[in-house]
């Protein structure tokens, strides 16, 4: 009778061994295969960031660079000759479009929004690089776009002024209309509306190159973290 529990105590044994094992070994098999899907998420995270980096410089230089008639404008006001106004040179847009334009900001994000929406950031084990990444890619973005939105009301605002006080300035072609421009040039409210559109494109431009320093900074997080795997 001792035998036969003793048997039967190592047969459990043994069977509880085998299902331990088994469970542990697939624990071990899906650990693994999580490790693989975060190092391909990291890398083509790195990848995107890359892109997004190098189309953010372009963006601030391009405001920037789209800017030089506002700042002209503003820093000669109440001296500024319109006639060399209406010969500057202001890239594909006219001078007035110029000056009210907005610029939009959209970074090549679709790696990223397909990662997260199949479930694969999800699986990273890293609290901090989760953080890092949900900052670059969706509080950065979004303080990005609402500074961008401010910018399309200001447009909308300084559009409407324009064509309310000075029509004959919504005409791209400026030639013979020294004289519109010029009470546009002496115009308060215009200066109010240019003063207000340079401080939004800079505080854009800021925002922008605070987003690349901490791209940066994720890029060497993940670096760190590969090196590592």
């Amino acid at each position: 009778m001792k035998n036969i529990l003793a048997r039967g105590g190592i047969e459990f044994l043994a069977v509880l061994l085998g299902i331990s094992g088994s469970l542990w070994v697939d624990d071990y098999r899906i650990e693994l295969v999580n490790n693989e899907k975060t190092i391909y998420t990291l890398e083509s995270l790195k990848n995107e960031l890359e892109k997004v980096k190098l189309y953010e410089e372009g963006r601030a230089q391009y405001i920037e660079n789209g800017s030089q008639a506002l700042h002209t404008i503003l820093e000669n006001w109440g001296r500024n000759n319109p006639d060399s106004l209406i010969i500057m040179k202001t890239g594909k847009r006219d001078l007035i479009l110029s000056l009210k334009a907005y610029f939009a900001v959209h970074p090549p994000m679709a790696i990223y929004n397909s990662l997260n929406n199949d479930g694969s950031i999800g699986l990273i084990d890293n609290l901090e690089l989760k953080e890092k990444i949900n900052d670059v890619f969706q509080i950065r973005p979004d303080h990005i776009s609402e500074a961008v939105g401010n910018q399309k009301d200001l447009y909308r605002r300084f559009n409407e002024y324009i064509i309310k006080n000075h029509p004959l300035l919504i005409d791209t072609d400026l030639k013979n209309k020294h004289k519109e421009l010029a009470a546009f040039l002496s115009d308060p409210i215009i200066f109010g509306f240019l003063s207000e559109q340079k401080g939004m494109r800079a505080f854009i431009v800021r925002i922008i190159n605070s987003h690349i320093e901490v791209i940066n900074d994720l890029i060497d997080a993940i670096d760190n973290y590969l090196e590592k795997a």
